[in-house]
Parts: C-alpha cells; sequence; structure tokens
C-alpha cells in the first residue's frame, strides 16, 4: 500500500493491519511540522531525517515523533494525503522525491559525476563538468518532475544545485538547492544569475533548467517565448556556453524538454517525438528522451551522446 521513502521498499502492515508513520512534530504529537511519513522501523526511521528540523529537535518543543496506525484507515489516508499534497509528490511511489538521511556522506560518486535517484539512468544520462544535456518527458508524467528529483538527490550529497523552474509548484526548502522561479527566463538571466553566486562563493555544481517550453529570448520589442526551431538552436548554443563556463566552474546543464508528438503504440522513441526541440541535438553532448511503459519501466532512447554510442534504446527500472 505505501513505500518507505527512506529505503524506497514497500511497507507492509503487521498482522494487527498497523504501519509506522515518523516526523518531526512540536509542542504536541498530533503538530507535525515534517512528515509524518510510511517508514520501516530500525534503521529507515531514524534514517528519516530533513536538515532544517533535525537541528531543532529537542528545543523550542521540537521532538522527533514516531507512532503506529491502521494503513487502512480513513483517517491515515487524510494524514498522509496531506503531506503528500503539500510535497506535490505521492507518498505512495517509490519513484517520488527521497527524502535523505542526514547520515549521507556524500562519498558515493564515481568520477565526480552527478548521479540520478534512478541507478539505471546514470548510464542514459551524463551529467559530468562541462555537459550539457537536455531530457525530453511526457507532460504531467512522473518523468516531468525528473528535473526536480535529480536536483534533491544531489543537494542531499553536498552539491550545490540551481534550478530554474518558473513553474514549479511551492516546496519545503531544501539544503543546498536554490530554485529559482523568475521570468521571463533566458540564458542571459541564467548565466547572470549563476555568476552571482559564483562571486559569492556559491558556485553551483549542478545547473537545472525547467524546462525549454518556458524559456525565452530578447529582441528589440522585448523577451519572447522560444518557439521556433532558430529560437531553440541559439538558446542551446548559450546553454552549452554556461556549461563551459570557466567562470561558473564548468557545470553540468540539464535541460528538462517536453515531448511534443503524442504516443504512439508499437512505436519506439523516435527523435522527431521531441518536435521543435529536436534542434537541441547540434549543441548538445547528450539528448535522451524518456516514456513510461508500464509501472517501473520507462523506455530510453539516447539519441545523441558524444561519449558513447547513439542512438541506443534503453530499459529502465524507474
Amino acid at each position: 500500500m505505501y513505500d518507505c521513502p527512506v529505503c524506497l521498499e514497500p511497507l507492509e502492515p503487521d498482522t494487527g493491519g498497523l504501519i509506522t508513520v515518523s516526523g518531526v512534530t512540536q509542542d504536541r504529537p498530533e503538530n507535525w511540522v515534517f512528515g509524518p511519513f510510511p517508514v520501516h522501523d530500525e534503521p529507515c526511521r531514524d534514517r528519516l531525517a530533513d536538515p532544517r528540523f533535525s537541528l531543532l529537535v529537542g528545543t523550542d518543543g521540537y521532538e522527533k515523533t514516531s507512532t503506529r496506525l491502521h494503513a487502512n484507515a480513513l483517517s491515515t489516508q487524510e494524514l498522509l494525503a496531506h503531506w503528500a499534497k503539500i510535497m506535490n509528490t505521492s507518498y505512495v511511489s517509490r519513484y517520488s522525491v527521497q527524502y535523505w538521511s542526514d547520515k549521507i556522506s556524500g562519498t558515493d560518486e564515481p568520477n565526480g559525476t552527478e548521479m540520478t535517484p534512478w541507478p539505471e539512468m546514470d548510464e542514459a544520462l551524463d551529467l559530468s563538468s562541462a555537459h550539457f544535456t537536455c531530457l525530453g518527458t511526457r507532460s504531467r508524467s512522473r518523468e516531468a518532475q525528473a528535473g526536480y528529483d535529480i536536483a534533491v538527490h544531489n543537494a542531499a550529497r553536498g552539491r550545490k544545485v540551481a534550478m530554474f523552474a518558473p513553474d514549479l509548484s511551492p516546496r519545503n526548502p531544501v539544503p543546498g538547492l536554490t530554485i529559482d522561479r523568475s521570468r521571463p527566463l533566458t540564458p542571459e538571466y541564467i548565466e547572470n544569475t549563476l555568476q552571482k553566486m559564483a562571486d559569492r562563493g556559491e558556485r553551483a555544481a549542478l545547473v537545472i533548467i525547467d524546462r525549454l517550453q518556458v524559456m525565452s529570448r530578447h529582441d528589440d520589442d522585448g523577451p519572447y517565448r522560444v518557439s521556433s526551431p532558430d529560437d531553440i538552436e541559439v538558446v542551446s548554443k548559450e546553454l552549452k556556453h554556461i556549461a563551459m563556463t570557466e567562470s561558473l566552474g564548468t557545470p553540468p546543464v540539464l535541460l528538462i524538454a517536453r515531448l511534443e508528438r503524442p504516443r504512439r503504440e508499437d512505436h519506439a522513441l523516435e527523435l522527431d517525438d521531441l518536435g521543435a526541440a529536436a534542434e537541441l541535438e547540434y549543441h548538445a553532448d547528450l539528448l535522451a528522451l524518456a516514456d513510461r511503459t508500464g509501472p517501473a519501466e520507462v523506455a530510453v532512447l539516447v539519441a545523441k551522446d558524444r561519449s558513447g554510442p547513439a542512438p541506443r534504446h534503453l530499459t529502465v527500472n524507474w
């Protein structure tokens, strides 16, 4: 019924139909300020942490609280759904944003490359220094929030992440993650913002842009929304420039783009599914498309990869 947000494994009720929920309360056991989240008992219960509230536990009425609730009770479902709504993700899905442990050391990254929350996707997304990577996803799909999931995943491992997402709904603050919702979102604005961060000693180790279809360019009449292939080609060139800029630390840049062509049954993903955004191919170091084919299965097309064979089709667990 539920998945533990720490280990992402299914959480089965005990013989009495009870599950453990855990989080942080203030002043009263029912006044949750972080969580509650359905978790396994040790070690998952102890590893569930939020850097903001973990430091407050034991002061000003803040306590780490765990309790047992009936999994099928309407009150339990309503309680957990309340926080699922606030986090804008599903608490019943193991593929939603992972809540990290404050015990993560940040030393598990191979060769310094940024990883995704989905190990099999690391083969499909090259987020190494100076690389410009594009990921195409379906609008309103689970994969469409991949940018935020990847941002949280890397911030949890001690990296400074800058995310530009005008349409992203309000979220709880995440240490190490800066979310910029400014409009119009132009490459010039992104570069200037990153330079200001670098000048403050807060150089971004990863830049995520969600998404191409909300970006703009400037002309003599002011900003206008990117739409034509020529616009997209210029934007992709400028984003590649950002990724290679020494003063910014040559951060990897991940751009999320929307698949424009409707899904076609019995047809594998094609580059043309990106529509006009297929123009990203020329300047991108890696261009991948993702489309869900099952509850835990995603088809991936790596249409371009400067570091490996392409095109290639993968099926990954996600």
